[in-house]
């Protein structure tokens, strides 16, 4: 016998048979790769979401700091200049006042100039006598004669009878 003659020949039956179980176990592998991927999709749609989550209440806290910042910054400002009442004052500049890209807090006018808040409350403090506390000595004999004019325009600011 020849080394040809050696080599072991299959039926068509066994050939089949040897297919069939290559397929199959390709089959199974497929199917489970397929399912581990649906897995992962699924897991990633849901990663996805949760972090749309994170990133909506971050935002919304963030928001909150910021406005919390300026309330207080206003607040501290007015209460420098002697401010009747800090707390009711700062609706006055609430709505024109943000924090800029570098963390401070600055007034926006009408016209779009900005500059930071303290400078605006000096200045408004310096036009607005009837909003600030008198710190001047009793006895001094100011705003005694006065002091109705100035509660006239507090009155009127806040839109008050």
């Amino acid at each position: 016998m020849t080394e040809k003659n050696k080599e072991k020949l299959f039926t068509q039956a066994e050939v089949d048979n040897i297919v069939k179980e290559r397929l199959e176990r390709e089959r199974k592998r497929y199917n489970s790769d397929n399912d581990m991927v649906e897995t992962l999709q699924k897991e990633l749609v849901t990663v996805r979401a949760e972090l749309q989550s994170l990133m909506a209440d971050n935002e919304a806290k963030s928001t909150a700091l910021k406005a919390e910042q300026v309330n207080k910054t206003i607040i501290q400002e007015l209460e420098k200049v002697n401010g009747i009442n800090p707390t009711e004052l700062a609706r006055l500049f609430i709505n024109n006042a943000s924090v800029d890209d570098t963390g401070s807090v600055v007034y926006t006018d009408d016209s779009g100039n900005s500059l930071p808040i303290s400078e605006h409350i000096k200045e408004w403090a310096s036009k607005s006598p009837w909003a600030i506390k008198s710190v001047q000595n009793p006895g001094s004999g100011y705003g005694r004669n006065n002091s109705h004019v100035g509660n006239i325009e507090l009155r009127d600011a806040f839109g008050l009878k």
